[in-house]
């Protein structure tokens, strides 16, 4: 439900935090809509008049997650090694941050794969736009030509994704430095082309 007030919004949004915290600290399964409520601090009745289960106020936390992540792995930069620098930085920052709510989703899409599937839909997304990026810096002569494009992203970026997943000592220059230059590596990144 879409409230019409703004005092409505500011309880729908209270919700969906109170959500969020709710469930990184219980995980899906045992999160009852009880123990949203409480964390919002309101009453039970209040949160079914704004959302039907707690699949639905999830999947309304994954949506907000998603566009949050969207605007972190967002860079303006513009030569390729520093890009991907930054947007390995990025990532593994945003990981980090939001490590919990990312568990919750994988659990939860066990009993309901469509909650796995938006992040799954966003995965795939971001990894056609760094395909979209080898593939053009194929074209430019960067990159060797040997790679396919959607294989290379897909790998490289699940690489990042793995090691923001199993790394849990603190992030470091040296991690990032070490991540980029895989990247780099496994491309055959060169300078440009006179």
């Amino acid at each position: 439900m879409t409230p019409r007030t703004e005092r409505g919004r500011r309880t729908r949004a209270a919700l969906l935090d109170a959500a969020r915290e709710a469930f990184e600290e219980r995980g899906f399964d045992d999160c009852r809509m009880n123990d949203i409520a409480d964390a919002a601090g309101v009453s039970h009745g209040t949160v079914y008049t704004y959302f039907e289960s707690k699949e639905e106020i999830l999947g309304q936390v994954i949506d907000e997650l998603l566009v949050e992540l969207r605007d972190d792995l967002r860079t303006s930069v513009k030569d390729p090694m520093a890009r991907i620098e930054e947007a390995n930085r990025r990532y593994l920052q945003a990981y980090r941050d939001n490590s919990r709510l990312l568990r919750v989703i994988e659990q939860a899409a066990v009993t309901n794969p469509e909650l796995g599937h938006r992040l799954d839909e966003f995965r795939q997304r971001y990894h056609a736009r760094v395909s979209t990026a080898l593939r053009r810096l194929q074209e430019q002569e960067r990159v060797t030509t040997d790679l396919a494009p959607d294989v290379a992203a897909t790998a490289l970026c699940a690489m990042v994704e793995g090691f923001s997943r199993y790394w849990q000592r603190p992030l470091t220059d040296d991690i990032n430095r070490t991540l980029t230059s895989l990247w780099v590596n496994a491309l055959g990144l060169r300078d440009e082309v006179a």
